[in-house]
């Protein structure tokens, strides 16, 4: 199942949460699901490519998972059950791969390719770097200050938040701006080899 909500007005993100942190965005709603349905075999690959097991997303075709709406957004179904501990194991190697593509993307930029920026009013990839540590930092956060017996249900700034949407929610912004400095990079002519 895809889901797509409107994040804000003109900005629709469709999430694919079989794949947790598979996410794409567009400015329109039908945009962020196609999207989300290309991405998912590159997010699929560069999970691989940094040792995280892909078994039971191997035979998932995109083109063919149906789109749905969420009954409780912005909970995902299954974020508001508590975990198992595999499912913290899965997501703790599923961000270490995702923060080593990013990484790796960005390693070998020199000065001026980190300071770049593509036109008026866009990010260079510093920037994009700095609003992900920024925004990891904010979300770690939150889950250090929640009492470990009351994990399921906390309301911030109006919206619910489970650990496992923190957690979710973490994998998807990594790889959103993966995305996000590959198109940077793509703009300025830059390196975009993993």
């Amino acid at each position: 199942m895809i889901y797509a909500a409107e994040a804000q007005p003109g900005y629709f993100l469709a999430i694919i949460p079989i794949l947790p942190g598979c996410v794409a965005s567009g400015k329109t709603r039908e945009e962020a699901i196609a999207k989300a349905r290309r991405v998912f075999s590159d997010y699929r690959a560069l999970l691989e490519a940094h040792g995280v097991a892909i078994d039971h997303w191997k035979d998932i075709d995109p083109d063919k998972l149906s789109v749905g709406e969420l009954e409780t957004p912005p909970l995902v179904p299954g974020e508001d059950q508590p975990f198992e501990e595999h499912q913290v194991r899965d997501f703790l190697h599923q961000y270490e791969a995702s923060r080593a593509a990013v990484i790796a993307l960005v390693a070998r930029l020199s000065p001026d390719q980190m300071e770049g920026v593509p036109s008026d009013g866009t990010w260079s990839v510093r920037q994009a770097l700095e609003h992900m540590m920024t925004t990891d930092i904010v979300l770690l956060a939150r889950l250090e200050k929640w009492p470990a017996d009351d994990w399921r249900d906390h309301t911030i700034m109006g919206r619910r938040w489970t650990t496992k949407r923190v957690m979710r929610r973490l994998l998807e912004h990594q790889f959103e701006h993966y995305q996000h400095i590959k198109e940077i990079l793509a703009a300025l002519d830059g390196p975009t080899k993993d």
